[in-house]
């Protein structure tokens, strides 16, 4: 007999087949579920440390003592000679008044080092030179900087040997999703492995790490938070104060550990504060979203205009036109339309204070 049918009583005295209902179809399978990758702690510290194996000792020389050469390399006292990086070669420029790509654009070699090291025996004081070692073999080394000789930088190797010392239990509890070297800065971003849900937004919060060893920024240490589906980053200040933010002078190992144990430990207290600005921001619309990116960004010297642009096309494009919408479209093209580290560090900072204005309840 079919089994799609059943007998169910016509009449009185009467029995008819009729069809049976049809079994309900088994549940569609769960979405799938975004996993967190990242990297330990550990791993990181072992790179940083052999990073920190490349440097050559810091050369503090009289300015007027420096040579160029027409390879354009610095030739320093005894005959040690350094390749420059961007970061470096724009320090030179700078030290000299110079305009290096304008004036030497179409330079030969001979003139280029007769024009710098006239400006070279011409200018007193002293530089502390720092430099990588130089594997190619075209040179001594690679400089990085050009400092006053007083500088005295807090180096990523010292603030990760801290950590490990310190607080490598704690840290065993995040996973890196990016660690970023440009000529001039570090960046290292940390998120914890337990994600919240933030209506219907998994998130995970955690601390982004910026620092420069050759004085293009101060050591400072942000509250981070990644989106989990799209891997945006935010960075907020609570309180319109960073968890740390130190100059590059001298501190001692106790004191520099300290301040990072207080930055980290403090973290979860401030990750509560942001989640309520994201729950009331996603309930406040904004009626011209794409000029609500233009105020957040457009004064800023360190975002492109294109950047900016491509923003306003995105929110308008996602239709999300809360003030949460404003902040993922500008961190998304922070993410995935701008490949430089401090461009995309600048937009996730102005974006975080955009939400952190967010009133306290929507109108």
């Amino acid at each position: 007999m079919n089994s799609n049918l059943a007998i169910v009583p016509a009449s009185n005295t009467t029995l008819a087949l009729v069809p049976a209902p049809a079994p309900a179809p088994p549940p569609p399978p769960p979405p799938p579920t975004t996993a967190l990758r990242g990297r330990s702690f550990t791993s990181v510290y072992d790179d940083v440390m052999a990073r920190a194996d490349a440097m050559l000792p810091d050369r503090i020389v009289h300015v007027a003592d420096l040579r160029m050469t027409p390879e354009g390399h610095i030739e320093l006292p005894g005959g040690t000679r350094y390749r420059l990086n961007d970061w470096a070669r724009k320090g030179v420029a700078s030290m000299l008044g110079l305009r290096w790509d304008r004036w030497f654009q179409s330079a030969s070699g001979e003139e280029r080092a007769e024009e710098v090291n006239r400006r070279f025996s011409r200018t007193p004081g002293e530089k502390k030179i720092r430099a990588w070692r130089d594997d190619s073999g075209e040179a001594n080394g690679i400089a990085r900087a050009f400092l006053a000789p007083g500088f005295t930088p807090i180096d990523d190797a010292r603030i990760f040997e801290r950590m490990h010392a310190m607080m490598k239990g704690l840290l065993d509890e995040y996973r890196f999703t990016s660690v970023q070297f440009t000529d001039s800065t570090t960046h290292y971003t940390a998120v914890h492995v337990e994600a919240f849900d933030i209506d219907g937004d998994r998130l995970h919060p955690g601390w982004h790490l910026r620092n420069s060893e050759t004085g293009a920024s101060a050591l400072s240490l942000d509250d981070h938070f990644m989106r989990l589906v799209c891997t945006n980053g935010l960075m907020l200040r609570v309180g319109g104060k960073r968890s740390l933010y130190r100059t590059h002078r001298a501190i001692e190992d106790d004191q520099l550990a300290a301040a990072l144990v207080i930055a980290i430990g403090r973290l979860p207290e401030r990750w509560r504060i942001s989640f309520e600005w994201m729950r009331t921001a996603k309930t406040i619309t904004v009626p011209h979203p794409d000029d609500a990116v233009a105020a957040i960004l457009g004064d800023s010297a360190e975002v492109p205009k294109a950047l900016l642009e491509e923003a306003q096309r995105v929110v308008l494009r996602d239709g999300d036109l809360t003030r949460f919408g404003i902040v993922q479209a500008i961190t998304l093209v922070a993410h995935q339309t701008n490949k430089d580290p401090d461009v995309r560090f600048h937009m996730e900072r102005l974006a975080g204070d955009y939400l952190a204005a967010t009133p306290a309840q929507a109108a």
